[in-house]
């Protein structure tokens, strides 16, 4: 496992070098598309990425839960989240 994530800058840098385009048009692409998976999965729709996953948004029911520091009982909202599922590819690579 890695010590660190890649950052966003980093990224912006790799992109620039693999696709031979300036720091400037990466971080403009990166950010188009990070903007473009938030506005799909914000409108429930599935966000896929051929050859990488499937960006989703999910809807958890509200519940009872316990405050880990004081075991007091706590009541957690119901809230939506983006949920990842991996394409097979990345399945096959990792395993």
């Amino acid at each position: 496992m890695a010590d660190k994530p890649m950052t966003k800058a980093e990224m912006i840098d790799r992109i620039a070098n693999d696709a031979s385009i300036s720091k400037a048009a990466a971080k403009a692409a990166l950010e188009a598309f990070i903007e473009m998976c938030r506005e799909e999965v914000k409108a429930d729709r599935p966000f896929r990425v051929a050859g990488l996953g499937t960006f989703v948004m999910r809807e958890s029911k509200a519940r009872k839960g316990v405050n880990p520091a004081t075991g007091e009982p706590i009541d957690i909202k119901a809230q939506k989240r983006m949920a990842f599922k991996m394409s097979s590819v990345v399945k096959d690579m990792l395993n």
